[in-house]
């Protein structure tokens, strides 16, 4: 009988990352988005300034690739 799993909270949001063209990516960041601050470190370890993005920001800052093989790593999900 598998075990279930744990239920981990979790919210993405597009923030400041030099990493990209674009100047935003998303990253996920552990509990919800009510429960932070002006920043929060996210689950690939960095620690990102968190901000209100504009409905832009989500259409163009890509996912981080690094926070979503962690959340699919810690669901069990093959990579």
């Amino acid at each position: 009988m598998s075990q279930p799993q744990a239920q981990q909270r979790y919210f993405w949001l597009p923030v400041p990352d030099e990493s990209s063209a674009y100047g935003l990516v998303r990253h996920a960041f552990a509990g919800t988005r009510l429960d932070t601050g002006t920043a929060d470190e996210a689950f690939r370890g960095n620690t990102f300034a968190l901000a209100n993005p504009s409905e832009m920001d989500w259409i163009h800052a890509k996912t981080c690739q690094d926070c979503n093989t962690l959340l699919k790593e810690m669901k069990g999900w093959p990579r």
